[in-house]
């Protein structure tokens, strides 16, 4: 269902619903009211009439109805009949034998009981009253049709069906041609976005107005398509990379193989050649591994992190694991300021992907630096762990700084060391990934320091 049909549907839901409650007020109040008065008329009468009898007991019924003759009052089939106490009737304006209200015992004894009762018998409206006279006792009864009555209940049932059809049928029309005006700035973005294709996506949205809601929806696209075209640019970008980084190793194969194939040689250069192309077959499986383990940290997979990693323990066999492989470099853990809690140096996480974090940056400053050293500090509390890893090699340029995370970006610094530019992206991530973050801090003279903060949740 369109919003429109619903927007519609939903105001004339709402509309029917106030308008069907105040008619039925309406309708309930007036009857209320007719009912009310009418009664008031039947008593009054009755009292009357009783009044009559108090005055003279004698008076016969051919008196009683010489009066009622010439003061009617407008009710119409009126029944009156009044009892002695003996439940005797001692007048009637009707024929017994067609009275319309039936008498029974039962209510004369509730009339004296309560002196004064109403109740309604088919379509008449009776009122019952008890009098005590000084020489007598007697119950009167009157009961009519309250046809003037009814028919004005009738008369305004109809009028408020007929103008409850008709405003239904007014506030359908209106809700419909209300719900397109609203939903006309909805349609002029549906519109707009509809327009945007991969190959415009610098277009924009007009905000006429910032504080209603269609602008800031309006806003909310417009950070979307930064966020798509900034993606976008980063996938251009990240291919035009891979393809240059595999295109390289797979050019100096093809070329060494073409040239051992020109003419007949001796098996030492078959070996040499061999030797060479296996070097570019590894490098081209370690940068497909590490294309690898950037995919698999792409995603906000918190389903990896699944372990109680300690992190002094990970950062010995880190730097035992990178010091066989590299006896060159030099490696210096300080853990002069470990807690007495030995759980603040716990978190929750993922032991390989932290490793790989770790390698990377214990790596790329053994490379960076002259003397191939790093240092590396650690500091835990009860809300967060902070690792630093320092180096003393030429330091990143600032503006370098907040580039150095993209994948195959490498600064003009680090141009004479062999890398592929995705080992700091792949810290950055693992790090995010771990409810954590990464900064850099310039060292003094030389030299940077990579500050990893991680939170406890």
């Amino acid at each position: 269902m369109q919003i429109r049909t619903r927007l519609t549907i939903q105001f004339l839901l709402l509309v029917s619903g106030i308008l069907l409650v105040t008619f039925i007020a309406i309708y309930y109040f007036t009857y209320y009211n007719v009912t009310e008065d009418f009664y008031d008329r039947l008593r009054s009468k009755a009292k009357s009439t009783a009044g009559l009898l108090s005055k003279d007991p004698q008076v016969n019924a051919e008196v009683f109805r010489a009066l009622e003759a010439a003061n009617r009052d407008l009710i119409y089939n009126e029944n009156i009949l009044i009892f002695d106490e003996k439940n005797r009737l001692i007048y009637t304006n009707i024929n017994t034998n067609n009275k319309s209200i039936h008498v029974s015992n039962y209510w004369l004894d509730e009339i004296r009981k309560a002196n004064e009762i109403r109740y309604i018998d088919g379509d008449y409206k009776v009122v019952g009253l008890y009098y005590k006279y000084p020489f007598n006792k007697a119950v009167v009864m009157l009961g009519a049709q309250d046809l003037y009555g009814q028919a004005n209940l009738a008369n305004l049932n109809t009028l408020l069906t007929i103008l409850f059809v008709v405003v239904t049928v007014i506030v359908g029309l209106a809700g419909w041609v209300f719900s397109k005006r609203a939903l006309r700035p909805i349609s002029k973005v549906m519109n707009a976005v509809e327009g945007i294709l991969p190959q415009r996506l610098d277009t924009r949205l007009d905000i006429p107005n910032q504080k209603d809601e269609i602008g800031r929806l309006s806003t909310t696209f417009n950070k979307l398509l930064d966020r798509i075209e900034t993606a976008f640019q980063m996938q251009k970008i990240f291919v035009a990379n891979v393809s240059h980084e595999l295109k390289n190793p797979l050019t100096k194969i093809r070329s060494q193989l073409e040239v051992s194939m020109l003419k007949e040689r001796s098996t030492m250069e078959y070996q040499v050649t061999i030797q060479s192309v296996l070097e570019d077959i590894q490098e081209l499986a370690q940068l497909s591994n590490t294309l690898l383990e950037l995919a698999k940290v792409s995603e906000d997979q918190r389903d990896l992190l699944t372990e109680i990693v300690r992190i002094d323990d990970l950062l010995w066999d880190c730097r035992q694991g990178l010091g066989q492989a590299n006896p060159a470099y030099n490696i210096q853990v300080d853990l002069e300021e470990l807690p007495d809690d030995d759980t603040w140096l716990e978190i929750a996480g993922n032991s390989t992907l932290l490793k790989t974090a770790f390698l990377n940056l214990m790596d790329n400053a053994c490379k960076f630096s002259e003397d191939q050293t790093v240092t590396i500090s650690l500091r835990a509390s009860a809300k967060k762990l902070v690792l630093q890893f320092s180096d003393q090699g030429k330091g990143i340029p600032i503006q370098d700084q907040s580039l150095v995370f993209q994948p195959f970006y490498r600064s003009d610094n680090t141009a004479s060391v062999k890398g592929y530019g995705i080992g700091l992206s792949l810290v950055d991530r693992i790090v995010k990934l771990h409810n954590g973050n990464v900064s850099i801090q310039a060292n003094q003279p030389k030299g940077t320091t990579f500050i990893l903060n991680f939170l406890r949740l």
